[in-house]
């Protein structure tokens, strides 16, 4: 099951664009995030626009329409924090479109619930295609030796568990112990060179460090 959870503005082709690119299907679920009061006709045309393609798909496709009083920021924030939590199966965000007050209280909802989301995108008004975005995860909270190994990884990257033990005089044991903790955190990115791992810092390394 996947749930989409999208700012809803203007213009449907963003929403469109998202379920070309990932699909959708019955008992799957679209949520469109509106403001309160709606001052514009032109809102409301795009969300039944979604729901007339969605259901000329899927009948059982479940359109819910979350709404957040644009005045309120904090309000705005827990409250889409409040639905990443309870969004069920893969969650699909989508950071474009719709007002931009709405915009920056989604964009730290999702960057508080990173863990959560399976795909984060948004549209680019530039280049008119979809991208995918990685979310730091920034509520992670590092012990000091965790934070030794990150700063060596950053003066040193690309860099290997054999590397990073000879620098630091640590056990490859306790690196690599260290190393896979510091990957589920999202703070490195780790790949397979032959019989030896490659190891890079993440966005999200580099804000922790």
């Amino acid at each position: 099951m996947k749930t989409y959870i999208s700012l809803s503005g203007f213009d449907s082709s963003q929403i469109v664009s998202l379920i070309v690119k990932y699909g959708i299907e019955g008992e799957d679920q679209i949520i469109l995030i509106r403001p309160e009061v709606e001052s514009d006709t032109r809102g409301e045309l795009t969300v039944q626009a979604i729901r007339d393609l969605s259901r000329q798909i899927d009948s059982s496709i479940d359109l819910q329409i979350h709404r957040v009083n644009h005045r309120d920021f904090e309000g705005m924030v827990l409250s889409l924090k409040a639905l990443l939590e309870k969004a069920d199966g893969q969650v699909i965000a989508n950071l474009s479109g719709g007002p931009r007050e709405i915009f920056l209280a989604f964009t730290i909802a999702c960057i508080s619930q990173s863990g959560k989301i399976f795909k984060t995108t948004n549209f680019s008004d530039i280049e008119r295609c979809l991208n995918v975005v990685t979310l730091p995860n920034i509520a992670a909270v590092l012990e000091e030796k965790q934070k030794r190994i990150l700063r060596d990884i950053f003066e040193n990257q690309p860099t290997t568990i054999t590397d990073i033990a000879e620098r630091l005089s640590v056990s490859e044991s306790t690196i690599s112990r260290q190393v896979a903790r510091l990957g589920d955190l999202r703070a490195l990115e780790i790949s397979q060179k032959g019989k030896t791992k490659e190891i890079r810092m993440t966005l999200t390394g580099k804000l922790l460090l």
